[in-house]
Order: structure tokens, then sequence, then C-alpha cells
């Protein structure tokens, strides 16, 4: 567990990155070619601990993975009984996207992961597979991993589910091929973060199967006869992983400009453009060359967000109102309570650094203030906010510490040194 040393930056920060790959792509990627007889190749990807996550389970289930120059192949085909348990690790896309699937696999599957995952709920699914046909339980009975889940005798035609999670609906969609018949999905409220189930629905039809979805996006229908079949599929920039580049650049006066970024890709997280931009930043996309540039000027203002559908980008925006001018709130965000950490609650540990944030039921209110100070910051072992911190205690005054920053590495293995390229001036301890 390594802690680092941050120190305010002395000069803007300037500088031109590679937007590292879109880690949900690269889930999405990697499981549907597990499921496809024959041959995928997956190109632009990472070695983040997340993505291998996946790459472990889909392995453990009778997958095949080798690393290629820039990226990797994939040998899909029918999933087998796994020899042992599968550690999912911190990613809980890999499990809540692999429980259903698992049931195509004969026997018995078992699924855990560290801490974080063990206390992320998943009841909803559990119960949503079992009233769909696929045996599993918690083996806590608290809804919450270890999970075992057992090979389905056939699946019902209709499905139900919440959408509160948004992996709860992309996992049903990703099974239900292996229906034999006709299904369809149902969401008994709202599809909460809607970008993430759509880039699930656009990764599935680079893989051979169509998914039909009703006007208001509570109703998806997956006609009988479809199978994965193997693909090449190129992993975009991640706009999530550049927001904190770009927020940097935006409160230090400096400039940065991100490759790799496409603003054609389905991304949640292109919300940070739109956001920065009515902020007030100097912030240019050229969709054609891929390039994101951000030059960093006046004080930026307050604003009122709808964060539901750009949940991981919230942490650092929360940075970016907390040195605005006026107040900020970020709202339509408890799903924030169960990612890798509370991070809702997590939020008001800038208010050791002199910030003004409260955390209400749904939201975030974040009064500006003129300057932040050195502080002692927990990571919570939440690669999210280990990164924004980092960010943050550039910006302030004296020294910050993080608390065990290593967990960057969940998503964003070259986080510090693309940071430190950018200028800022760390030390580990």
């Amino acid at each position: 567990m390594t802690d680092l040393l941050v120190r305010k930056l002395t000069s803007p920060l300037n500088a031109e990155l590679v937007a590292p790959p879109c880690k949900y792509y690269t889930h999405r990627a990697f499981i549907l070619g597990s499921l496809a007889d024959g041959e995928t190749t997956v190109l632009g990807t990472s070695d983040a601990d997340d993505n291998m996550s996946t790459v472990r389970a889909i392995c453990a289930l009778g997958a095949r993975v080798e690393k290629i120059q820039g990226g990797y192949k994939v040998f899909g085909g029918p999933y087998q009984t796994p020899d042992d348990v599968i550690n999912v690790g911190n990613s809980g896309t890999t499990i809540q996207f692999m429980m259903g699937l698992a049931s195509t696999a004969p026997g018995t599957t078992v699924f855990t992961g560290d801490a974080s995952i063990r206390r992320r709920p998943v009841g909803p699914l559990i119960d949503a597979l079992n009233r769909w046909g696929v045996p599993c339980w918690s083996t806590r009975g608290n809804g919450l991993a270890p999970i075992v889940v057992q090979s389905h005798r056939g699946l019902k035609p209709v499905v139900e589910t919440s959408g509160w999670i948004s992996q709860w609906v992309s996992a049903l969609l990703l099974l239900a091929p292996f229906a034999g018949r006709d299904v369809e999905v149902r969401v008994l409220d709202r599809v909460d973060a809607p970008t993430y189930v759509r880039s699930t629905i656009f990764a599935m039809e680079v893989f051979g199967v169509r998914v039909h979805e009703s006007d208001d996006f509570c109703r998806f229908f997956i006609p009988s006869g479809q199978r994965f079949s193997p693909a090449t599929f190129v992993v975009p920039g991640d706009f999530a992983l550049a927001a904190y580049g770009l927020v940097a650049a935006a409160l230090s006066g400096g400039r940065v400009v991100y490759h790799n970024l496409d603003a054609n890709s389905i991304q949640a997280e292109k919300g940070i453009v739109p956001f920065l931009q009515q902020m007030g930043a100097d912030l240019r996309v050229d969709a054609e060359a891929k390039t994101v540039e951000l030059r960093g000027g006046g004080r930026l203002r307050a604003i009122e967000w709808d964060g539901n559908d750009t949940p991981d980008v919230v942490p650092i925006m929360t940075l970016a109102c907390a040195l605005a001018e006026g107040t900020s709130t970020i709202y339509n965000i408890a799903q924030l309570k169960v990612k890798e950490s509370d991070r809702l609650s997590e939020m008001l540990q800038l208010n050791k650094m002199g910030a003004r944030v409260e955390a209400l039921d749904d939201r975030l209110v974040i009064h500006g203030v003129d300057k932040l100070a050195g502080a002692t910051l927990d990571s919570a072992s939440d690669h999210r906010l280990a990164m924004t911190w980092t960010v943050a205690g550039s910006l302030a005054e004296g020294e910050t510490v993080v608390r065990d920053v290593d967990v960057a590495a969940v998503s964003y293995p070259a986080f510090l040194d693309d940071m430190e390229r950018l200028g800022m001036r760390f030390e580990r301890r």
C-alpha cells in the first residue's frame, strides 16, 4: 500500500497525452469475445487491474486469451465449469456481467472479490436471475458476494429487473441470446446511467446480436436465433480517465491535449465535455482528429448538473466545482453510494482541504472557495478517489498525502506517469 505526497504546482500544466483505453468497452469486448465461437481480436486495451479481472474470469470459464501487439486475441466458445472459485478482484462490472452468463456452463460457479466487491449489493440481480430460471444465491443470504450460480434449465420469455444499477440490465441482455427463444427484458423503474446500457447494446451488435429497445428505454427485445460471432473490436479512449487531466488544466490555468478521444463513441462520461464548457472552460473537440484540448484561463463558474448518466466523473467534477465561483449542485446521483466506496459521502473529504461540500441523499452541493490547503486524504480503496485526490493535492497550498494511491491501477495503470508528464510534483512513500 503506497501513499503519495503531492506538492502544489509551481507552473501551469502543459502536455499532450494519449487517452487510456475505455475500461467499460474493454470488459464488454473480452466477455463478448469469450461467448463467440472462434477468434476475436481486441485492440487498444490495457492491462488495468479491472480488465485483467475480466480476462481471468473468462479464462476460468474456458476461454483462451493471448496477448498480441496492440491488444489481445480471445478464443471463445461454450463455457465450461470452472476448476476453482472466480475472484473478480475489485471489478463490479466483471461479477455482475458474469453472474448470469455463468449459468451457460454446466455445474456450479462461485464468484467472490475483494472487500469492496463483498459490500456491493447485487440482490436485485440475484432475484431477477432466479425468477428468469437461473438458480443463484448469496452464500451469506444478504445479496452480497460470494455468489453461487448453477446451470440454468431454460430461461423464460420475460425477465424483469430494477434499473437502479445499469450493470443489472446489461447482465440480462448479455444472457438473453442463450435462451433459445425470444426474450423481453423489462425494467421496472428506470435505467440509471442509461448510456452504459447503450454501450452494451452497441458492443453486442458488433458481435452479431441485435437488441430492440422501447422509446422509454425500459423494455428490450432480443429475437431468438441470434448468436455472438467473432469480431475485431477497437477500444476507444476513455473520457472518464481523461477527465483528471482536463480538470487539472482547467483549474491550474494550464493546457492539455488528449489524443484518441472519439467524440462519436457511445460513452457516458463524454458528459465531462459539456460540463466543463458550461463552467466556462476553453475546451475544444476535434471529432475528426479525435482530440480534446483544454486551455485553462479564468476561474470556472458554478453549475447545476444531472449526474445520473455521468456517475464516474462526479468525484473529479466535484473538485472542479469546489474551486469554481458560486454554488454548484450535482444531483440525481444516489447510485454513487454503492460504487467502490460510498462516493457521495467520501466527497466530504475535500472539506479537510477547506472546501465546502455538502452530501445530501441524492446530490452534492458545493460552495466554491478561492483555494484549497494540503491535507491527508484516504482513497478508501477507490481508484477514482485516489486520482481525484491526487489532482486536488496538486492545486492545494502546501503538501497533500493520498493514502493507498496504488489503487488507481484498477483502471489507469499509467495515471501517475501521465500526471508527471503534465507537470505534477509528487513522491511515493
